[in-house]
């Protein structure tokens, strides 16, 4: 069926299933609504032409590997100066955020 390596079907699930992933995250689509957007998702892609298939999983795997990237990406620690007499001259540095989770960024 597919004659390119980009679309095999194991490369196209899991291009499905991560971008169900992100969208139902983005949005707080319900779980039991995620399954339906994955099939309909699947359904697109399978009806576009070749060419055109191509182009939107190159574009969908390029998007979500930077995505997942991005959210993995380990958050520096800020570091407060200690208040002993020799930092006078130093301004504080802020304290960050509390953070609760990843869903924080």
């Amino acid at each position: 069926m597919f004659e390119n390596t980009f679309l095999d079907f194991a490369t196209v699930s899991a291009v499905v299933a991560a971008f169900v992933s992100v969208v139902g995250n983005a949005f707080n689509i319900e779980v039991k609504f995620r399954s339906l957007l994955a099939i309909l998702l699947g359904v697109i892609l399978v009806v576009l032409p070749v060419w055109m298939m191509e182009k939107v999983i190159t574009a969908l795997l390029i998007g979500l590997t930077a995505s997942g990237v991005y959210t993995q990406v380990k958050k520096r620690d800020y570091q407060v100066p200690d208040n002993d007499s020799s930092n006078l001259s130093e301004p504080k540095v802020p304290r960050p955020p509390k953070i609760n989770g990843p869903d924080d960024v």
